[in-house]
Order: C-alpha cells, then structure tokens, then sequence
C-alpha cells in the first residue's frame, strides 16, 4: 500500500524501548521520533492548516515528550494516545494565538486512484472537505480530525481530548451537520 496523508505504518514501540526512552536514552527518543512524526506532523498540520506551523509543532510536541518523558505512564493508555494529546494541546495554543482558520492543500497527498476522472473527483471532493472545515471552529475541527483522519474511536477522542464521550458525540455531530449546511449552502451557489 502506498504511503499518503490517509495511511502509513505505525508500529508500537516495544516495552523495551518505551523503558529506555523514560529512562532517558538518546537512541530510543530518536527511534520513537522516527516512528511517529508522522503521525504528528499529519495531525498538526490538518489542525493548524500550514505546513509552517505544523513543522513548529511537531518540533514543539517532542520537546515536550521528551521533557516530560516520565510522566507518560503505558499501563493508563497507549503511546499514541499520549501524542495525540500533546499534539492536539499543542495545536490548539498555536490556533488561540495566531487565530488561525485557512488550510492550504500544499503537502497532502491523496490515495492513489484508478483513473485521471478519479483522480480530479477525489482531488475536487477533497478540496470542498478542507474549505468547509475551515468554517469549523478548533474544538468541532479537532474531534472530526481525530476520528475520520486518524480512526479513533470516540472514547479514544475523549480520552485524548480530555473531554466526556457524550461531548465527543456531541461535536462530532455538531460538525457533521455545519459541514453538511456548508456543502449545501455551496452547491446553491454553483451555477446550474
């Protein structure tokens, strides 16, 4: 399967290298940067909407792991749920500070497609996703990228956003349907 911004390998660090990492070993902190920029460089870019930001943050939530290495503790939750939090915390402080709402596409890479019509579909389909997201305000944006970008299951959203699951059901919905008016509310506009 091909790498995109939808999919890529994340293989959990072992209770070895977790152990090393908390105890302060360089290499293991490098081993776990490796795995899982990724995955918080993803996150933060759809949250904060640059690449310029994003690449702040991802600097920013390793200092932080590593920083606060030992307060991670794996027998409360999983690593990822861990950097999800940080990741998430880090950029709503960017978002309240620079007040951000624009995403720019530059940087993200669709699913490989069939055909060139697919392509185009996919590319526009996604282009009006990311446009109306940027309607949504950060607390409805984060949960929606959490759960349809990241797959997490809706006690994972709460868990990471620290937040109680009828609220993460709450937002979801509430997002879904400000997104759904948006789609709407734009294709009465498009000329017939």
């Amino acid at each position: 399967m091909p790498e995109t911004a939808y999919s890529y390998i994340v293989i959990p660090m072992t209770d070895q290298n977790l152990s090393e990492w908390q105890s302060g070993n360089v290499a293991a902190f490098e081993a776990l940067f490796q795995q899982y920029q990724k995955l918080v460089f993803k996150n933060a870019y759809l949250i904060t909407g640059t690449k310029e930001d994003a690449e702040d943050i991802l600097q920013e939530v390793f200092v932080s792991v590593w920083r606060s290495r030992h307060t991670f503790n794996p027998t409360k939750g999983k690593l990822t749920t861990w950097l999800y939090r940080v990741t998430v915390n880090k950029c709503m402080e960017k978002r309240r500070k620079k007040n951000l709402t624009a995403v720019s596409l530059e940087g993200i890479d669709l699913p490989e497609t069939k055909s060139v019509d697919d392509v185009l579909i996919s590319r526009q389909e996604y282009e009006r996703l990311i446009e109306a997201m940027d309607s949504l305000d950060t607390k409805h944006r984060v949960v929606l990228v959490l759960r349809y970008f990241n797959d997490l299951s809706y006690q994972e959203i709460a868990e990471t956003v620290g937040i109680p699951l009828g609220t993460v059901k709450s937002r979801i919905n509430q997002a879904l349907r400000l997104l759904r008016e948006q789609f709407d509310t734009r294709q009465r506009k498009v000329p017939g």
